[in-house]
């Protein structure tokens, strides 16, 4: 068995417009965090603080 977390960013649109994204961590969302201007920022965003918390994504 592996000790691997699965990680992956969940971005979503709010009734705003604006978009946020969620931390997946081995199934457990964390907080929502946003808002963004477009899906792809906050897609970034959410890789981005993925890579500083040094975690990767699995996709």
């Amino acid at each position: 068995m592996s000790n691997e977390q699965i990680c992956h960013v969940a971005v979503s649109q709010k009734n705003d417009t604006s978009w946020y994204y969620v931390l997946v961590v081995d199934g457990e969302a964390g907080p929502q965090i946003g808002p963004y201007k477009t899906e792809q920022e906050a897609q970034t965003a959410g890789e981005k603080e993925l890579a500083d918390l040094d975690l990767s994504t699995d996709e």
